[in-house]
């Protein structure tokens, strides 16, 4: 086991928390929230890290989203910014890496819900394509069409166009982001900060995509990919569940998503371009963050959060639908929880303290029958200790056959952690 590499920390960057990590062909891409305050919420940028040698050395932090803000500054109660959180990355069939994030607009997202419009409609179908709703201070509600032009209630075009991440025109004018508060403000050139537009997205969660065609050195521009996946029942929040999505042997990207009602998993078959959903929801008892792994039989298994033993859930139709498993022998304390798959070898990063700290990783076994044929996991009493300080959220990817990659938070909202686990 190589020592730990402190990858995202004070020395290049501000509060960091939620690991993500993939191998996209050889190169290791690692993905965090970099965070003014250390909160789940405020000015909360998107960064990366990449490894061509294995995690050897890795290339200087680059932000590859930024949020709207009125404010960047780092006061615990700053909430005058909207923010992005959780990545989780997946390697598309075609060697895209996708990323899926959670988006709020200036609010403290979950954290203070009666702040969130469980009643106000978000999207809308026009022509056949759900499109965003924007409100005026009046209630009334404008259309955003896919081309960014925006019409009236009434179905008639405006002099609004809305482009990138919620930044607001009128004719040439830009008048503001419809993802803040606050009223219309001037523009001035260079700023980090910006002000709030006088038409207005709900206040929700929202799920945008970014993309790498070139593993990870750019991406694509944030896109929301929310009226694709959202169900009526869902309310204010549909949340990504942070660290690695899964990538099956038929070619379906699979991502681990949470409500308030229950688990959801939303599904590609066409290397991210394109999102759907099976409905009906709880998939679990579990209501939170939850990871996926593939067994030999195209069987999805599904590990949540909760303390104590472990929940799980099945899916025999490559993750349509679900039903409840056996908790595996595992004890753990509330916390996000990473699962990768290597050969016939099962592993599952996880703090097995009282609380976030003690991390380990817990190893099972596919097993089979006399033909060969697969019966199940069987989960050792064997750990592999990571430390025995504080460990929280962690995310592993494949290194090679024998070397696992895996990120995890060192410290309370401040530092994750490199480390090479050999096998």
């Amino acid at each position: 086991m190589s020592e730990a590499k402190v990858l995202f920390g004070k020395d290049n960057g501000f509060e960091f928390r939620i690991p993500s990590i993939v191998n996209a062909d050889g190169v290791l891409v690692a993905a965090a929230d970099n965070g003014r305050s250390g909160r789940d919420w405020g000015y909360i940028e998107l960064c990366v890290r990449r490894s061509a040698d294995g995690g050897e050395s890795w290339s200087e932090l680059k932000t590859i989203a930024r949020p709207p803000a009125r404010s960047t500054g780092s006061d615990i109660e700053n909430t005058k910014s909207a923010f992005f959180i959780d990545p989780c990355m997946a390697v598309a069939p075609n060697g895209d890496i996708v990323m899926l994030v959670t988006f709020f607009p200036e609010s403290k997202g979950i954290h203070n819900m009666k702040y969130l419009e469980k009643k106000k409609i978000a999207f809308t179908r026009f022509d056949g394509v759900k499109c965003p709703i924007i409100y005026d201070r009046d209630g009334n509600y404008y259309i955003v069409l896919e081309n960014g032009s925006v019409i009236d209630k009434k179905k008639a075009k405006t002099a609004y166009t809305l482009k990138g991440i919620g930044e607001l025109y009128k004719g040439e004018e830009y008048i503001g982001n419809i993802y803040l508060n606050g009223a219309q403000g001037k523009a001035e050139e260079g700023t980090e900060t910006t002000f709030g537009a006088p038409l207005k997205s709900p206040k929700r969660s929202y799920i945008f995509l970014l993309r790498s065609k070139d593993k990870g050195e750019t991406w694509s521009e944030p896109r929301d990919i929310t009226p694709s996946i959202l169900n009526e029942t869902d309310g204010a929040f549909i949340g990504v569940s942070p660290g690695s999505g899964l990538t099956t042997e038929k070619g379906r990207i699979l991502i681990p998503l949470y409500t308030e009602n229950g688990t959801v998993c939303i599904y590609s078959d066409d290397n991210g371009e394109t999102w759907q959903r099976n409905q009906q929801i709880p998939y679990t008892g579990n209501k939170d963050e939850w990871t996926m792994i593939e067994a030999p039989s195209g069987r999805i298994y599904g590990f949540g959060r909760d303390k104590g033993k472990i929940p799980a859930t099945i899916s025999f139709d490559h993750g349509i639908t679900w039903a409840k498993g056996d908790r595996p022998p595992i004890k753990a304390p509330k916390c996000q929880k990473s699962a990768l798959v290597i050969d016939d070898k099962v592993f599952l990063s996880h703090p097995s303290g009282k609380d976030r700290s003690d991390g380990v990783i817990s190893l099972g076994l596919f097993s089979r029958d006399k033909k060969g044929n697969f019966t199940g996991i069987r989960w050792s009493t064997q750990e592999i200790p990571i430390n025995k300080t504080f460990f929280a959220y962690s995310c592993m990817a494949k290194i090679d056959d024998s070397t696992i990659a895996l990120l995890y938070e060192n410290k309370p909202s401040g530092e994750i952690v490199f480390k090479k686990i050999e096998l």
